[in-house]
């Protein structure tokens, strides 16, 4: 993680593109991967004027897009796969445009693979719904995400964590 993290930052000083900076990583990357570790990762640029974000998804959970009227739509996928597991893969990149007031939602699969005492996985129905339920009480970014982990920790109901828990959110206010 701490390499991909590493060479991520330094290609993406050197390259605009989305899609070229996750090819030149993965390439990077799976080049000498005789152990067959990969890193799943949502990658994106936003430009703050417009709040156009072009993004490529490399095998990583879809983020939510919480609309502001309330709505809650995952970001559509790029088709990609993890990076470091096949040098040349044909990386994609999408587009979408945040509104003001629009809020980015993403998350580790540690989240939606959280598990109860039943062995009953918490799953993405369950988050979209928590997500959806934070509509109308204007909560920032933080609290957003400490409602997510809070809702799943109740779930957890005291289960062993299986993954990393993480997530974040970004809300756009608009280019002014």
């Amino acid at each position: 993680m701490a390499i991909t993290r590493t060479l991520l930052k330094a290609t993406a000083l050197f390259v605009s593109s989305p899609t070229i900076c996750i090819r030149k990583l993965n390439d990077l990357l799976a080049r000498e991967n005789e152990q067959m570790m990969f890193v799943t990762i949502f990658y994106g640029v936003l430009h703050l004027p417009t709040g156009r974000v072009v993004y490529v998804n490399a095998g990583h959970n879809p983020p939510y897009l919480l609309h502001a009227d309330g709505t809650v739509q995952a970001v559509p996928r790029t088709g990609g796969m993890a990076v470091a597991v096949s040098e040349d893969f044909p990386y994609r990149e999408a587009a979408l445009t945040l509104a003001p007031g629009a809020t980015l939602f993403l998350y580790t699969d540690g989240i939606t693979e959280a598990f109860n005492p039943e062995a009953q996985e918490y799953g993405d129905a369950r988050l979209e719904r928590v997500l959806s339920s934070l509509h109308g009480r204007q909560q920032t970014p933080e609290e957003i995400c400490n409602a997510v982990l809070a809702d799943v920790h109740q779930f957890e109901n005291g289960a062993p964590q299986a993954d990393d828990i993480t997530c974040m959110a970004l809300r756009y206010h608009g280019g002014a």
